[in-house]
């Protein structure tokens, strides 16, 4: 399974400081996003402000969407001999009125 982060061009936090100014025009006018990394690990981004505006509102998914997404994490899963109940701590709530 992809993610946006998969598609975004990546610069190291050193890079983004000295190239701020030119990060920034590319998301501005050409609508590129910029992964930024700290010791190789994603940790800042800069995208249009059209993007974060778009997530600030929030989606709506449909059930259908919603159930498709469940499924992928679910297969996404490590697989586990633990029942759900044991997960979820139900387990511990047996024999207790």
């Amino acid at each position: 399974m992809w993610t946006i982060l998969d598609h975004m061009q990546r610069t190291s936090l050193v890079q983004a400081k000295a190239h701020l100014s030119e990060l920034v025009d590319a998301a501005e006018h050409r609508g590129q996003r910029i992964l930024i990394l700290r010791h190789g690990k994603p940790a800042a981004a800069i995208v249009p402000v059209r993007v974060a505006e778009g997530r600030s509102q929030g989606r709506v998914m449909t059930k259908a969407q919603a159930e498709a997404f469940m499924d992928e994490i679910i297969a996404a899963a490590p697989k586990s001999k633990m029942s759900t109940a044991a997960a979820l701590g139900r387990d511990r709530l047996d024999g207790i009125e």
